[in-house]
């Protein structure tokens, strides 16, 4: 196979050796913390102590758990070769993460880095990946691509309204096509099932925020659904730096006949932030950021081994941005067709096939262009041998503007004992330009390029996974390698008048660890960490990719001392990191959370972000939110 030609290399075990001190200094401010925060871990633990007399439960049987991004199909997790994260929305709730943002960021393998607080723009550098290639993939269709980013959405989307999310890390454009180089994060609206239920949250704190949430699922008669509506406002922590938004989510489904399921979705976020600017370039303004997507879907299944899905969709994305010197309209429209047919026993294996044509259409101030991509793919799992499962798939995806790209991918995973999961994957990856690399923005002095290549990509990883005492404790290893080429980088053509246009140069090479562990003790204490060692280089100038830390920890642990109490706290450290002008900071943050039962379904919560104070940016020159305390009410029904 083709990564054999590049084992990991001396100069990559040289850079983990090298980084090991710095890797303890590191978990010492973990473990031996500040004083506010032993405090905290007093309370903590003062609060656990009576946990010790209660009567220890039978523990529960546990459940397989599926997970659909790495095939798209449902798939046990304990057999699929791809390193794949599925995070549970109840646990979610339980640590009052407050956005999609915090959620993500507790992932190994991926950074989240934000231009400033709720409301700016925030980018997943997922293994070293660039910002734009990682996919979101929401209700089943592709969500972003190079000219319409997801970076104004994830900046400030909560988890009102899902039930699935799941993070596939390495190349998966053979499944996924275009900006899936790096990994797709997969979000799911939720499904109605069984009787009615909802609930209502109302939260408030530090400043000036205050957000409400209603969200409810059910079904009735084959008629399932589920509906969920938030509003957010914050002044954040500069003077005009505020930011407000709407969000809502819905879906129906009805079984028509036992064989047809017919569905719809609908998603729909506007912001509206004031854009305070870097301290190093100040350029107040105001940013309206709107996302819609719509999906209709029908799903045939005339016996028990095949179905078929198909999925119409649209999304529209509106960017605008005024300022002192002016305006600046970005309009994005595309249509997208998915269709997809799984044969779930075909001479014995599980074969997905399928199509994908999507319709773009751009608008940068006032100038139209527009794209049109089709693809077909072939995926297919077999289990030659007890404990085997080995996945391979192609795909071919053609565009208008810059012809095709074929990629493929391979997985194995062999399970010789129960608990015990040894995989590795192989893949390729692609992303096509997009319509301002491609035909430039005069506006913005920015020039055509109509030579433009896709950028490619291949990658491999080997894991471990093991779970011990009936699942209660879990550990997880992986090592990973990227190599990258044809990548997008500006160049400067005149430098009197600044205009340049973006070209094919840059190699770039990407590897490192990740490391993740989970344990319940008693089904009172849950705990889990995460730690991700990256090595990430520009092969062209020999320099480090920039907002692409060496090292990201996150810790959390929560506790429950009696039926009405949980407690808990979390922390999360990232160390040596550079930007352009050279390191930067590195930074610990830590927060902490409570909730009671005051009576059956009416809970009262606490938490505090930054617990520690800690002043940092994430982005040079955009300076994160100081200490913040929130309290919320939280009805379900």
């Amino acid at each position: 196979m083709r990564f054999r030609r590049r084992p990991p290399g001396p100069r990559a075990w040289r850079s983990i050796v090298s980084a090991l001190p710095q890797t303890i200094t590191m978990f010492q401010r973990l473990l031996f913390p500040t004083p506010p925060a032993l405090v905290a871990g007093a309370l903590a633990l003062a609060c656990a102590a009576p946990a010790a007399a209660q009567p220890a439960s039978d523990p529960p049987v546990p459940l397989p758990q599926f997970v659909v991004s790495a095939t798209r199909t449902p798939q046990d997790l304990q057999f699929t070769p791809s390193s794949v994260t599925a995070l549970s929305t109840d646990d979610l709730s339980q640590a009052q993460n407050p956005d999609l943002r915090t959620a993500l960021a507790g992932v190994p393998g991926l950074y989240i880095a934000s231009t400033g607080p709720t409301g700016g723009q925030s980018s997943v550098f997922l293994r070293g990946a660039s910002s734009h290639q990682t996919l979101f993939i929401v209700d089943g269709v592709r969500m972003n691509d190079r000219a319409a980013g997801y970076f104004n959405f994830l900046g400030s989307a909560d988890l009102a309204g899902l039930d699935r999310l799941e993070v596939l890390r390495g190349p998966q454009s053979t499944l996924y096509g275009s900006s899936a180089m790096g990994g797709v994060v997969l979000l799911d609206t939720a499904h109605g099932g069984g009787p009615a239920a909802g609930q209502v949250a109302v939260t408030g704190g530090s400043f000036d925020t205050f957000g409400a949430t209603v969200a409810a699922t059910g079904n009735q008669a084959g008629v399932g659904g589920s509906a969920a509506f938030g509003r957010l406002r914050t002044a954040n922590d500069f003077p005009q730096n505020g930011y407000e938004q709407s969000a809502w989510s819905a879906r129906v489904e009805d079984q028509l006949t036992p064989e047809l399921l017919l569905g719809l979705t609908t998603r729909g976020q506007q912001g509206d932030y004031d854009e305070a600017g870097s301290r190093l370039y100040p350029s107040p303004g105001h940013v309206a950021a709107d996302n819609y997507l719509t999906t209709a879907y029908g799903e045939w299944r005339p016996d028990r081994d095949f179905v078929s899905h198909l999925t119409v969709a649209e999304h529209q994305r509106r960017y605008t941005y005024r300022a002192g010197w002016g305006t600046s309209e970005l309009r994005n429209r595309r249509d997208l067709v998915d269709w997809q047919n799984t044969w779930a026993d075909f001479a014995g294996a599980e074969v997905v096939l399928g199509g994908n044509f999507e319709r773009s259409l751009y608008s940068i101030d006032g100038v139209r262009t527009n794209d049109r991509s089709a693809a077909g793919f072939l995926s297919t799992t077999v289990h030659p041998a007890r404990g085997v499962t080995v996945d391979a798939g192609l795909r071919y995806d053609h565009f208008s503007s810059v012809g095709g790209a074929a990629t493929g991918r391979t997985g194995v995973s062999w399970v010789p004992v129960t608990g015990t999961k040894l995989r590795a994957t192989y893949g390729t990856g692609f992303t096509a330009p997009g319509s301002d690399d491609r035909y430039g923005v005069r506006e913005w002095g920015q020039l055509a390029n109509p030579d433009l290549a896709p950028e490619k990509s291949q990658g491999w990883d080997v894991g471990v996974d093991q779970t011990l005492a009936g699942g209660s404790v879990a550990f997880s290893a992986t090592y990973f390698h990227n190599r990258f080429r044809n990548l997008f980088e500006y160049e400067i053509t005149d430098f009197e008048a600044f205009t340049g246009h973006i070209v094919n140069r840059a190699r770039a090479t990407t590897a490192g660890v990740e490391l993740a562990a989970a344990a319940t003790v008693a089904r009172i204490v849950h705990a889990r960490i995460a730690y991700t060692y990256l090595d990430a280089r520009n092969d062209t100038d020999a320099v480090r990719l920039i907002r692409r830390p060496r090292q990201v920890v996150d810790v959390e642990v929560r506790v429950q001392p009696a039926l009405a109490w949980t407690v808990g706290a979390g922390l999360h450290g990232v160390a040596d990191r550079v930007e352009s002008a050279g390191p930067i900071e590195d930074y610990t943050t830590a927060r902490l959370f409570a909730s009671y039962e005051v009576v059956r379904n009416l809970l009262l919560k606490a938490r505090v972000e930054n617990a520690l104070n800690e002043r940092y940016e994430e982005v040079l020159g955009y300076a994160a939110l100081p200490r913040g305390a929130y309290g919320s009410v939280e009805w379900k029904f």
